[in-house]
């Protein structure tokens, strides 16, 4: 009996959250991870895949040939909320920081000291986001239904997932478009449908992902004296110059957030110019 998963035990579930954290975004979860990643015993872990089957009927099924659970396509989560960052991080193995968020921490009878500006969320679908995710772990092929602003119109693409970019706003996919024969971003809030990942498909490199850049700034001369010292003073800039590394591919979204590119009908004076 003492191997028996009591789901309202706070280890516990905390536990059966890990199962369902890796069926829903990578795709499978095994035994011997449990074991290592929680420091129990094989008994335990099988009661704890167990309890997580009675909890999710129909979630997972076992895969003899991998000797794995391996997730169901209709799986829906019954232990937590979905959030893309947290099935980046641990998909890729690279930290991703939770969403930004204020909360006040008064009880109401003293004003709040802190405020923040809460932007619209530009989120896609949790269905929609487990499926890129999936893809671009094994580079699978993707049909997808895409609402795009640039063209105005709605349309069926094949794409190929590898990396996920935030522009500061939202979160886009950069996948290999088959009908293009090219890599593009595409915004995920924008994914009308998507079929669930087919075959694995070999795609060029992406050269603008792989290739880093120092994009040169240099605070905006039209400003007056007084304006250019405290852009320094606010940036940390011991010089008139900015710079910063980013991804080629994520150039345009910079640019765009030092309001530079890509941002028409700005009348507040720019910060910046392109120091070439």
């Amino acid at each position: 009996m003492g191997n028996t998963t009591n789901e309202m035990n706070w280890a516990a579930r905390e536990r059966l959250r890990c199962v369902e954290l890796r069926l829903w975004w990578r795709g499978y979860v095994g035994r011997k991870e449990l074991m290592e990643v929680f420091g129990i015993s094989a008994a335990q872990a099988t009661s704890d895949l167990q309890k997580y089957f009675e909890l999710n009927e129909g979630a997972c099924f076992y895969s003899t040939n991998r000797k794995r659970y391996e997730a169901a396509q209709e799986m829906s989560c019954v232990l937590h909320e979905p959030i893309l960052e947290e099935g980046l991080t641990l998909a890729f193995g690279e930290i991703v920081g939770d969403r930004w968020q204020r909360e006040r921490v008064w009880d109401g009878q003293k004003p709040g000291l802190l405020g923040a500006v809460n932007l619209p969320v530009r989120d896609g679908e949790s269905w929609v986001e487990r499926v890129m995710v999936l893809a671009a772990q094994g580079l699978r092929r993707v049909r997808v239904k895409y609402v795009s602003v640039k063209s105005g119109r709605s349309s069926w693409r094949e794409m190929v997932p590898r990396t996920f970019g935030w522009d500061g706003r939202r979160w886009h996919v950069r996948a290999f478009c088959l009908e293009n024969e090219d890599w593009r971003d595409f915004v995920m809030g924008r994914m009308d449908e998507v079929e669930w990942p087919g075959k694995e498909v070999e795609v060029p490199v992406d050269q603008a992902w792989e290739k880093w850049v120092v994009v040169k700034l240099k605070v905006n001369p039209e400003l007056d004296a007084v304006q250019r010292r405290a852009l320094k003073m606010d940036y940390g800039l011991s010089s008139n110059t900015l710079r910063v590394r980013v991804r080629e591919a994520m150039r345009p979204y910079l640019l765009a957030e030092m309001f530079l590119e890509g941002e028409s009908g700005v009348k507040a004076p720019r910060h910046f110019a392109m120091d070439e």
